[in-house]
């Protein structure tokens, strides 16, 4: 059994590598502000980032305070989503989450992962991504490359995101958390991505129990 000080060294010179690697890694989702980020977090799930950044632009131009998007007639708003997966119900989550914010939080998108959660369509994915890279918190967000690639370089056995995020908490440090998941977000794309993953061409096999475990299995 690796020790959870042997687990932070190799995180630490995974972290090396990634960033030599994937220099600008960044989430690739476009936004300026919280409430864009909020926005296109909602139209993303289960929709590719490439899409989501070629409808938001116009919209972020033309909706610019969460009463905007709250007041805008649904049909309108559907029909401007129309390319994205499920638009009737992103259309849905996102007038109920802006009438939460106009409601509650004076129309500003607010920086406590209580009070994001307490929005509807708000899950603590969504959540902590957010915080993180809106808010610049010290934040672990697992979506699903976050979520592949720690289990296979065996930082956690787990399945379920929450049991995932606390134990990247304790391995990651504060500083490196957000930009963790950006790269392995980057590496779970380029290298490590879900189906047959390129494990003979990455440069973090001697740090990853992966390969030996799929020969084995």
């Amino acid at each position: 059994m690796e020790s959870i000080e042997a687990k932070r060294k190799r995180v630490v010179e995974i972290l090396r590598i990634l960033r030599g690697l994937y220099p600008d890694a960044k989430l690739a989702l476009a936004f300026s502000n919280p409430l864009e980020l909020l926005i296109a977090l909602i139209l993303a799930a289960q929709a590719r980032d490439d899409l989501v950044n070629s409808v938001t632009p116009s919209l972020f131009s033309q909706y610019r305070r969460a009463a905007d998007w709250a007041a805008v007639p649904m049909e309108q708003l559907q029909e401007q989503l129309r390319k994205i997966n499920f638009y009737r119900n992103k259309t849905r989550a996102i007038q109920k989450a802006c009438h939460a914010l106009v409601e509650r939080f004076g129309g500003n998108v607010p920086d406590r992962l209580d009070d994001l959660l307490s929005l509807p369509g708000v899950g603590r994915k969504t959540a902590n991504i957010l915080l993180g890279n809106a808010f610049g918190q010290p934040v672990i967000g697992v979506d699903t490359h976050v979520g592949r690639v720690s289990g296979r370089l065996g930082l956690t056995a787990h399945t379920d995101p929450d049991k995932i995020e606390a134990d990247l908490l304790a391995l990651v440090s504060a500083a490196d958390r957000v930009a963790f998941c950006h790269l392995l977000q980057a590496h779970g794309r380029a290298v490590c991505t879900a189906r047959n993953p390129g494990c003979a061409r990455c440069a973090l096999r001697d740090l990853c129990p992966y390969p030996q475990a799929a020969s084995t299995s």
